[in-house]
C-alpha cells in the first residue's frame, strides 16, 4: 500500500474500512480466471487491503467476490461494459466524483465520468491516483496535513 494513504489510515482510521488482505495465491488465480491484468501498485493495495471503502463515499471495489455485488470488480465492470464503457478499461473505484479506471494495455489510471465515460484526469500510479484525486477532494476536510 502506498506510504501516504498508510499514513492516513494510521492517522485517521475511522475513514477507511477495508475488507482484509487477500492471500497471492487467491488474488494470482483470480485475475487469471478473469483474464485481468492491473499495474502491480493495485495489486499490492487489494493484497493488502482487499478494497473497501474510505472517507465516507468512496468504493474501492474488492476482487475475489469479497465485496457485495455493488463493490465487487467483475460485477461491476459487466454492467459498465454493457453500457458502452471501453473493453479495456477495468473500474476498480466508484465515488462521488465518478469512476476511476485502468487502462490497458498500458496500466495508465484514469477518472472518467460514469454514462459517457469522458477521461477527466490520467495518473501514472495507484499512489498518485490517491494522491491527486482522492486526498486531494477529502484532505482539507478531515485536516490531513500536506
Amino acid at each position: 500500500m502506498n506510504t501516504l494513504l498508510q499514513d492516513d489510515r494510521a492517522k485517521r482510521p475511522n475513514l477507511f474500512h477495508f475488507l482484509g488482505s487477500i492471500p497471492s495465491v487467491e488474488l494470482d488465480a483470480w485475475l487469471s480466471e478473469h483474464q485481468l491484468a492491473v499495474p502491480n501498485d493495485l495489486k499490492q493495495f487489494w493484497q493488502e487491503a482487499g478494497g473497501g471503502e474510505l472517507f465516507e463515499t468512496e468504493t474501492i471495489l474488492s476482487p475475489c467476490g469479497r465485496g457485495g455485488p455493488a463493490d465487487d470488480v467483475k460485477t461491476v465492470n459487466e454492467f459498465h461494459r454493457q453500457h458502452g464503457m471501453p473493453t479495456d478499461w477495468m473500474i476498480f473505484h466508484m465515488g462521488l466524483g465518478g469512476l476511476s479506471v485502468v487502462q490497458s494495455p498500458f496500466g495508465t489510471y484514469a477518472s472518467v465520468r460514469e454514462g459517457s465515460y469522458e477521461v477527466q484526469q490520467t495518473f501514472e500510479s495507484f499512489a498518485d491516483w490517491y494522491a491527486n484525486l482522492i486526498r486531494r477532494e477529502y484532505a482539507s476536510r478531515y485536516n490531513l496535513p500536506d
